[in-house]
């Protein structure tokens, strides 16, 4: 621990200095070339000097340090998680009983509300009934029969919105996609939903296009796979002889 915390990063860093800024400067000189046999052979020379960069970045001590670094965090990260990821599951699935068990409360609370309100207007009803049977045993027909032709107004009852919450709870009401144990979204039909996000626009940024999925689709058909709509160019990714020689076979 204490040689991680003791190496000296911004003197190894400067050592660098130098190399970073001629790669700048052949930077700009193959940007004010056109193409030709001349520009790739130095393009070619300048690769090979990066090369020659990289690799001694890879072989100082500032990589050694980062892989220690790398690897104590994903130490920590891993202990971590085996101690916390447990609470967290099971947070999510006491919040997902909250949510539950408050859509049951607030389902029972409308039931009790229509019930009541049914009950309501049933005796408002009865009650104009009986006024119109008391002005016809009266004599007083006409009125009778205006009062029945009158509108029904229907009356609208309230309940306490919060009777049955548990003391201190509070919910605001969200719509979300549900998800798996996994975190990931779930689906009842997938074409559906591409389907329905294609067809608008402003809801594309919703779908994520991995780069490396897409080239190798492209590349593994040699370009006979084109989907409609996508800039596609058709390139040579130069390797040195090292390089192709050390790819897996």
């Amino acid at each position: 621990m204490d040689e991680i915390a003791t190496i000296d990063t911004q003197s190894i860093v400067r050592t660098f200095d130098d190399p970073l800024r001629e790669m700048t400067e052949m930077t700009t000189e193959l940007k004010a070339m056109q193409p030709s046999p001349t520009k790739a052979r130095l393009a070619l020379e300048y690769a090979q000097y990066a090369r020659r960069y990289m690799d001694a970045v890879d072989a100082s001590p500032l990589t050694a340090h980062k892989q220690r670094l790398h690897e104590s965090h994903r130490f920590i990260t891993g202990t971590i998680n085996k101690v916390r990821k447990p609470a967290e599951i099971f947070f999510k699935f006491c919040n997902d009983t909250r949510s539950e068990c408050e859509v049951v409360r607030r389902m029972k609370n409308e039931a009790d509300r229509q019930k009541k309100e049914a009950e309501v207007n049933r005796q408002a009803q009865e009650a104009r009934q009986a006024e119109v049977e008391h002005l016809r045993e009266i004599g007083k027909t006409e009125e009778a029969e205006a009062r029945a032709q009158e509108p029904v107004t229907a009356i609208t009852v309230s309940i306490n919105e919060d009777r049955g919450k548990p003391t201190g709870e509070m919910f605001v009401e969200v719509w979300v996609p549900r998800r798996d144990d996994a975190g990931e979204v779930c689906f009842s039909d997938r074409t559906a939903y591409l389907k329905w996000i294609a067809d608008r626009p402003e809801m594309h940024h919703l779908i994520d296009h991995n780069y490396g999925r897409i080239k190798k689709l492209l590349t593994d058909n040699r370009g006979l796979v084109q989907p409609p709509g996508l800039i596609i160019d058709h390139k040579f990714e130069p390797r040195t002889r090292r390089e192709v020689d050390d790819e897996p076979a």
